[in-house]
């Protein structure tokens, strides 16, 4: 063997240490890390295995139903308080347009004298 294979064999060896010490140090947080998401990771797993036994026994559409439904239960007070904060405002939206609609269709029907026409009577 060569001096060049002889120290680059040690580098290797050096290298090969410190990774070692140093996944030995770290070491313990890497497995309180595993340890503190493993709950979250069973309860993960038994979710998926949970909603794939629902899918397949139909009872997910079942479901559905019951959430929408408990949802408009307990959206309905909101949605009725916004009805009644905004109908006010609709109903005279509604009166001032029967309104204009009103003015606009009597001044099409109002005729214009003779003497106020802009084009002369001769014109016409």
């Amino acid at each position: 063997m060569t001096n060049a294979n002889i120290t680059r064999t040690e580098a290797v060896a050096n290298e090969n240490t410190a990774k070692n010490v140093a996944l030995f140090l770290a070491a313990p947080f890497i497995g309180l890390v595993y340890a503190v998401l493993l709950p979250f990771v069973g309860m993960a797993m038994l979710l998926v295995t949970g909603t794939k036994a629902l899918v397949a026994a139909g009872a997910l559409a079942y479901a559905g139903r019951l959430v929408k439904n408990v949802a408009l239960l307990v959206a309905a007070p909101f949605i009725g308080l916004v009805y009644a904060v905004t109908f006010p405002f609709v109903g005279i939206a509604m009166l001032l347009w029967t309104a204009v609609e009103a003015l606009t269709a009597t001044v099409a029907k109002i005729e214009v004298p003779a003497l106020m026409r802009a084009t002369p009577a001769y014109a016409a």
